[in-house]
């Protein structure tokens, strides 16, 4: 675990939007070099003044440096937020991508929906999950087209199991 990983966070419980407001200034600053107020409230869908509110939430929490008419970087705290939140994420899009055969488009949106409401044991087991199917590649082709005939033969979206 490096060092920020282990530092102490601030202990605030963020919102969905919040969570978004802070992975999009990660992804920004990863993209651009920099988080401007237009740039997040372009990527969030949001106008700039919920932008700026939001920031100035996030800078109160410790998580964001941010000052009128400038851009928003994230602090320390803020980066392990940021990084944790945007993992949860790519770990969802490519266990859909991957083992739930969906394109990136379906699985993007979803992933952006459930990183915020999927708790760490069941992403653990959804990761570890994928890691064992990976570990039989000459497998998972099989698998894979297993899962898609039984996908067809249920029909598209598939009637859940009924369990006693």
């Amino acid at each position: 675990m490096d060092g920020l990983s282990a530092m102490a966070l601030p202990a605030v419980k963020l919102s969905r939007r919040l969570e978004d407001y802070l992975e999009a200034v990660l992804m920004l600053s990863r993209e651009d070099g920099v988080a401007r107020v237009s740039d997040i409230a372009e990527r969030t869908e949001v106008s700039k003044p919920t932008v700026t509110a939001a920031l100035k939430s996030l800078s109160q929490a410790g998580l964001v440096n941010h000052g009128r008419y400038q851009v928003a970087t994230l602090t320390k705290a803020g980066e392990v937020v940021a990084r944790r939140i945007r993992g949860r994420h790519e770990a969802l899009v490519e266990f859909m991508v991957d083992l739930l055969d969906l394109d990136v488009e379906r699985a993007e949106a979803n992933a952006c929906r459930m990183e915020h409401v999927v708790d760490d044991v069941v992403l653990d087991r959804l990761s570890l999950l994928a890691e064992v199917i990976g570990q039989y590649s000459f497998e998972k082709a099989e698998w894979l087209e297993r899962f898609s005939a039984y996908r067809k033969q249920r029909g598209q979206r598939g009637a859940g199991r009924v369990r006693a």
